[in-house]
């Protein structure tokens, strides 16, 4: 099944890269959590270089509802009163 990103976005296609790179951090996969990744190092003015053996967020990410929900809320509560507040800063630092 194609899902509405696939009809909706044309993604960027980007050259094969030649010859040699030196970078301080390499991101392996194109996918939402490499994209993110990658901004926020870039704002961070950390040199990264991203590579994607397919398509920019093909597989996974192209299949996803990229929504946002108000569950990680509950989750984070629940936790909190079980396993204490330093347990759910553990939780969300990892």
């Amino acid at each position: 099944m194609e899902s509405i990103w696939e009809r909706s976005v044309e993604r960027p296609q980007f050259d094969t890269l030649k010859g040699e790179r030196k970078t301080d951090v390499l991101i392996i996969g194109g996918g939402l959590a490499g994209l993110l990744s990658a901004y926020m190092m870039r704002e961070k003015g950390i040199d990264c270089i991203l590579v994607e053996a397919e398509r920019i967020c093909g597989a996974t990410t192209a299949n996803t509802t990229a929504k946002i929900t108000l569950q990680h809320g509950a989750i984070y509560d629940r936790m909190i009163r079980r396993f204490g507040i330093d347990f759910a800063r553990l939780y969300l630092k990892a």
